[in-house]
C-alpha cells in the first residue's frame, strides 16, 4: 500500500475515533454542564492553568523528534527518548508539587490543591504514553492506535456521568481520567511491545533536546498565551464567567481540536519523506489542506449561524451568556485549522528556531490584547484573540511558505475558494437566522440547527460548484491517489 492510501486509511480511522470522542464528550458535558455550575468548570480551568504552563518543558518535542528522525538506529533512538521523557516527567512534577499549594492559596480557594494532585497523575499517564503512540505513527500504525483508544473513549466519559450522579461534585470532571487514563497507557505498552532496557542512553539526550529546545521555547510562549486567557479572565471577571468562556471556547473547536491533531499526526508521520523534493511536498501538503478545508468550513459555518439554538439545546438558558464570545471564537478556530500545519512544515525542514521566533513575538502581544479586551468582557476577550492571531497567522504563512520555496500568495490564492465561499454563505444567511432564533418564539431549538445545517451546506456547495469547479477536481483527484472509494461518491455527487 502506497503512503498516500496508508496515511488516507489512518485517517479515516482516527476521524472515526475522535467523533466517536467528541460524540462522548458533548454527552458528558451536556450533563456535567446541567449538574454542574460555571463556577465549577472554571475551578477545574483555573487548576489546569499552573500544570499545562509548567508541563510544556517535558510535554514537548519529543513525539516531533522521534516522528522527523532520519537516521537508522530507530530502536535505540526511542529507547533513549523514552529515559529521556521519564526524567523530564519527574522533575516537572516535583516543580508543579511544590508550586500548586501557593497557587491555590492565590486563587483563595483550597480545592484546588486537590484537583492539582489529580492532574497531575492524569500528566504523568497521559506523558508515559508518548512513546508507544510516537511508534505506531512513525510506522503509519493508526489501526492499532485506534483500537487502544476507542474502549477508553467510551468509558471514562461514562464513568464521570456516573461520578455526578455519585455525588463527587467538581471532582467528577477530572478524577475518572486519573484511574483510567494509566490503563490505557500501559495497553500502549503491552501492544507495541516496547522494551526501554536498563540502559538509559544518557549520551544521546543532548542531541533529543537539541532538537526539542526550540520545540519547548514555542510551545511554552503559546501556552502562556492560551492559559493567560483563563487566568485573566479568572481574575478580571471571575471563575464563573471563565467556567462560561471555557464552554464557548469548547464549543467553538467542537469539529477542529481533533480533526486539526489527526491532520497533524498524519502530516507529521507522511510529510518528512518528501522533503527531499519540495514542490512534491507542498502539492501534498495544499491538496491535503484544500480537501481538509472544503470539509471543515461549512461544519464551522453552521456552528457560527446557529450558535444559540445550540447553546439552548445542549446546555440550557443559564449558559446564553457564551454565545456571543462562541461566535467570534469559531472565527478563530477556523484560522487555526487551516494554519496549524505550520509547525509540521517547519518541523520537517529542522526550521523551529524560526517557529520560536513568531512565537517570542506573539505572546506578549497576545496577553496584552486580551488584558485589553477583558475590559469589555468575553466578547472583547475573544475579539482581541481573533484579532491578535489573524495577523500572526500571515507571518507563519510566510514563513512556513519560504520553507518549501513558494510566494506566501500562492498559499492564499490555493484556499482562498474556501474562504470567499463559507464567508458569503454565513453572510447570506445571517439575517435570516437571527430573524428565526430571536423574532420568531416557539420554534425548537434542534428544528432551528437543522434548518441552518441544510441551508449552509446547500448554499455553501451550490456556491463552490457554480464558481470554483476546477477546485472539486482537484479534491476529486486528491481522493483518488489517497482514498479510492470516496472519490466515487464525491464523483457521483458533484458530477466532476
Amino acid at each position: 500500500m502506497s503512503i498516500g492510501k496508508k496515511a488516507a486509511k489512518g485517517f479515516i480511522k482516527l476521524f472515526r475515533r475522535n467523533m466517536l470522542e467528541k460524540l462522548m464528550g458533548l454527552t458528558t458535558v451536556v450533563i456535567l454542564a446541567r449538574k454542574l455550575s460555571p463556577y465549577d468548570f472554571g475551578l477545574v480551568s483555573i487548576s489546569e492553568v499552573l500544570l499545562y504552563t509548567i508541563s510544556v518543558f517535558g510535554s514537548t518535542g519529543i513525539n516531533e523528534f522521534l516522528l522527523a528522525y532520519r537516521k537508522d538506529d530507530t530502536k535505540q533512538i526511542f529507547k533513549a527518548a523514552f529515559w529521556f521523557n521519564v526524567a523530564v516527567i519527574v522533575l516537572m512534577v516535583i516543580i508543579f508539587l511544590l508550586i500548586a499549594p501557593f497557587w491555590a492559596a492565590y486563587q483563595e480557594d483550597g480545592r484546588i490543591w486537590n484537583i492539582s494532585i489529580i492532574i497531575a497523575g492524569v500528566f504523568v499517564s497521559s506523558q508515559l504514553s508518548v512513546i508507544p503512540k510516537a511508534w505506531l505513527s512513525r510506522n503509519l500504525m493508526f489501526d492499532k492506535q485506534v483500537r487502544i483508544q476507542t474502549p477508553f473513549i467510551i468509558l471514562i466519559p461514562l464513568a464521570k456521568v456516573a461520578a455526578v450522579f455519585a455525588g463527587w461534585g467538581v471532582y467528577s470532571l477530572v478524577l475518572p481520567t486519573l484511574i483510567l487514563s494509566p490503563i490505557q497507557t500501559l495497553v500502549f505498552y503491552v501492544s507495541t511491545k516496547f522494551k526501554p532496557g536498563t540502559n538509559l542512553f544518557t549520551n544521546r539526550w543532548k542531541e533529543i533536546f537539541n532538537f526539542t529546545k526550540h520545540l519547548i521555547g514555542s510551545a511554552l510562549l503559546r501556552r502562556l498565551a492560551d492559559q493567560g486567557d483563563r487566568f485573566i479572565i479568572g481574575k478580571v471577571l471571575g471563575l464563573g464567567t471563565l467556567g462560561i468562556y471555557s464552554i464557548a471556547m469548547r464549543m467553538a473547536e467542537l469539529f477542529t481540536t481533533q480533526l486539526v491533531m489527526i491532520s497533524n499526526n498524519i502530516l507529521a508521520s507522511v510529510l518528512p519523506k518528501y522533503v527531499s523534493d519540495k514542490q512534491k511536498f507542498y502539492n501534498n501538503y495544499i491538496n491535503f489542506l484544500k480537501t481538509f478545508s472544503f470539509i471543515i468550513l461549512p461544519f464551522l459555518g453552521i456552528m457560527l449561524v446557529a450558535a444559540k439554538p445550540i447553546v439552548l439545546l445542549l446546555y440550557g438558558e443559564k449558559w446564553l451568556a457564551a454565545v456571543l464570545p462562541m461566535q467570534i471564537l469559531i472565527v478563530y478556530s477556523a484560522l487555526r485549522a487551516v494554519t496549524s500545519s505550520f509547525n509540521v512544515v517547519m518541523n520537517s525542514y529542522h526550521l523551529n528556531k524560526q517557529s520560536f521566533t513568531v512565537n517570542l513575538f506573539f505572546t506578549p502581544t497576545h496577553l496584552t490584547g486580551s488584558y485589553i479586551g477583558a475590559s469589555f468582557g468575553l466578547a472583547g476577550v475573544a475579539t482581541a484573540l481573533v484579532f491578535v492571531r489573524a495577523m500572526f497567522y500571515i507571518w507563519r504563512v510566510r514563513l512556513m511558505m519560504k520553507a518549501v520555496e513558494q510566494p506566501p500568495v500562492k498559499w492564499l490564492k490555493d484556499l482562498s475558494p474556501f474562504f470567499i465561499s463559507i464567508a458569503v454563505t454565513i453572510a447570506a444567511l445571517w439575517y435570516g437566522s437571527y430573524y428565526m432564533f430571536n423574532v420568531i418564539s416557539g420554534i425548537h431549538p434542534l428544528v432551528l440547527i437543522i434548518v441552518t445545517l441544510i441551508a449552509v451546506v446547500l448554499l455553501y456547495n451550490i456556491i463552490i460548484k457554480l464558481f470554483y469547479p476546477k477546485e472539486l477536481q482537484k479534491i476529486s483527484g486528491f481522493l483518488g491517489v489517497t482514498y479510492p472509494k470516496a472519490q466515487g461518491y464525491f464523483k457521483a455527487v458533484y458530477r466532476v
